[in-house]
């Protein structure tokens, strides 16, 4: 059997704030985008809000990380922060077609 709390222990902290980063940035993007999908019926804004959500975490790593010297930027940094909008957009793409 699988063990998911060993998986899950086994992620660096690092990673798992980004996972949350990208929730914290993506979701509520992507909630007023489908929100202004459903109000106008025009189903661009929850792809906006995506597109938005995911330029806000390449600039964390690119802006602050690297050109401010702030932090380590990491391409998997940004693909941790990625995830949880990049999950939403497949789950929106896969009930739209």
């Amino acid at each position: 059997m699988i063990d998911i709390k060993k998986i899950i222990d086994n992620i660096a902290d690092d990673k798992k704030d980004h996972v949350l980063l990208g929730m914290f940035v993506g979701y509520p993007l992507q909630i007023i985008g489908l929100t202004l999908d459903l109000i106008t019926d025009i189903p661009i804004f929850f792809l906006i809000g995506t597109l938005l959500a995911l330029l806000i975490v390449a600039g964390k790593e690119v802006i602050w990380d690297w050109m401010l010297k702030k932090g380590n930027p990491e391409w998997w940094d940004f693909i941790a922060s990625a995830i949880p909008i990049i999950s939403n957009l497949i789950t929106y793409l896969m009930i739209k077609l």
